[in-house]
């Protein structure tokens, strides 16, 4: 009896008093005990127990009170509330000095919606955030997380996660190292190997930054991102915008295309990817096109790819244009190929060159079938020159030239209008018999399988002079408009980036 009146005093000497104190009021409990006699330095409340520090009000179905320490341990559903914040568990420790709660066993911490589970949580009241390291659920309108460690602010409404990272939403899906996360603002910071997956896109990154809200972010250290339809693409760093669907690309950058068999390199590039999507990569950019077993290197200053529409797209490459194939070799100063009827055309003093043959004019374009190229039309003053020997050049210029390949093999050239000819005749044991030199309104120049030429074809009203080998005038070995550019050819790969 005596033990139920010391709590109903103690119940009603502090029931009324709600005054923020520095020490831990006991506020309410049934009964309350403490027996000297086994040396115990605590109070035992049982039943309704009910702590109040500051602005924290604290309940349990038992606790220790070490009154001297101000401190105690609660026992069997605990609960919290303190300003936004409801927390409930099996047991707890509270320190008053330190404010540091230890709250243990089936956490749960509510706070303004936001939902933390745990076995194990170190709460600090005074500098308001808590950790765990056991483990946690994290459950939001808008996501799930579970993380082996986490570290959280209420505040600030920031997050830290570490270990096992899985963050969970209908658009999107995370996993990580470490996570930063604030709730308030949605920029999250992520730190280590992640991976996050949206409905079209699946980013891999070790170093990166995104805002849920805005929608917005940008990827560091090499970060890959890769599309449903097998784009993909890496740079030292990548900002993007999903509202807008834009990003922009910085250093060593590398896209790959898998489905167009392609890669673009650069170290500056923007692309847009709503309808009609376009970019461009710059700074030593190239591509590479290996949909052939011949594969097509090809550089310039800036290098454009453009939706026409839903089934037509253009690249275009401008200033420095350079591009080498087994095959055939390339310069000008801007390119455009078109898929809608796979001509590349080539403009700005461009050369050509196919084999043993040198093309020129103002502007040539290539006719491509089944992604060879088929035909080569220079469209004005055209010129082909074909090296045959130690100072000697077969030569052809006209108003424009058409030139067939089969199997990219130069096969048969057609020059139309005002047609000139300088062809150094040999016998078949490759002896040389004289230079004819050929005028005419049109000829045609049939190749031999061994590159050179088998036969020229000419007009009725053209007319022509053989000279004897030993008999060429100075001035009738060269067209007026030749121009040998052999130093100027790619002969290799790398040799593209030479300007």
């Amino acid at each position: 009896m005596k033990r139920y009146l010391i709590a109903l005093l103690w119940t009603i000497l502090f029931l009324p008093v709600y005054s923020e104190s520095k020490n831990v009021v006991l506020e309410q409990c049934d009964v309350l005990s403490f027996d000297k006699s086994t040396g115990a330095q605590y109070q035992v409340l049982k039943g309704n127990v009910r702590f109040r520090h500051e602005s924290a009000l604290m309940f349990c179905d038992s606790a220790y009170f070490y009154d001297s320490n101000n401190s105690f341990d609660a026992f069997g559903h605990v609960k919290v509330i303190d300003k936004n914040s409801t927390m409930t568990s099996d047991k707890m420790f509270y320190d008053g000095n330190s404010t540091l709660m230890k709250i243990r066993n089936n956490v749960v911490v509510n706070n303004e919606g936001t939902m933390l589970t745990t076995n194990s949580l170190d709460f600090i009241r005074n500098k308001n955030y808590g950790y765990y390291v056991g483990g946690g659920k994290i459950v939001d309108p808008e996501y799930e997380l579970v993380s082996q460690k986490g570290y959280y602010y209420p505040d600030t409404k920031t997050y830290f996660f570490k270990t096992d990272v899985v963050l969970t939403s209908p658009d999107y899906s995370i996993q990580s190292d470490s996570l930063q996360f604030n709730n308030e603002t949605g920029k999250m910071v992520l730190i280590g190997p992640s991976v996050v997956k949206e409905k079209d896109y699946t980013v891999y990154t070790s170093n990166a930054w995104m805002n849920k809200q805005t929608k917005i972010g940008k990827l560091y250290d090499y970060s890959v991102i890769v599309s449903k339809d097998g784009q993909r693409l890496t740079a030292d760093s990548i900002f993007y915008d999903m509202n807008t669907e834009y990003a922009k690309a910085y250093h060593n950058i590398e896209m790959q295309d898998s489905s167009q068999k392609a890669i673009g390199r650069g170290n500056f590039a923007e692309f847009w990817k709503k309808s009609p999507s376009r970019g461009y990569i710059t700074d030593h950019s190239y591509v590479i096109d290996y949909s052939e077993q011949d594969t097509l290197f090809l550089a310039g200053d800036t290098i454009y790819a453009l939706e026409l529409d839903s089934s037509r797209s253009e690249v275009r490459a401008y200033r420095h244009v350079k591009f080498y194939r087994d095959d055939m070799q390339g310069k000008c100063d801007s390119m455009v190929y078109s898929s809608d009827d796979s001509i590349l055309s080539m403009y700005g003093t461009p050369i050509l060159w196919s084999e043993e043959s040198q093309l020129t004019g103002e502007q040539i374009n290539i006719y491509m079938k089944d992604q060879k190229a088929d035909l080569i039309h220079i469209t004005k003053n055209a010129m082909i020159v074909q090296f045959e020997g130690e100072d000697m050049y077969n030569q052809l210029s006209g108003k424009e030239s058409k030139a067939y390949l089969k199997n990219n093999k130069l096969k048969r050239v057609d020059m139309l209008g005002d047609a000139i000819s300088i062809y150094y005749s040999k016998d078949e044991r490759d002896a040389l018999v004289g230079v004819n030199k050929a005028k005419g309104n049109a000829m045609s120049i049939f190749m031999k399988s061994n590159k050179k030429v088998d036969k020229i074809v000419m007009t009725p009203d053209s007319e022509g002079i053989l000279y004897p080998p030993l008999s060429v005038p100075e001035g009738e070995k060269r067209l007026s408009k030749f121009k040998w550019l052999e130093d100027q050819r790619p002969k290799s790969k790398n040799d593209i980036f030479i300007k």
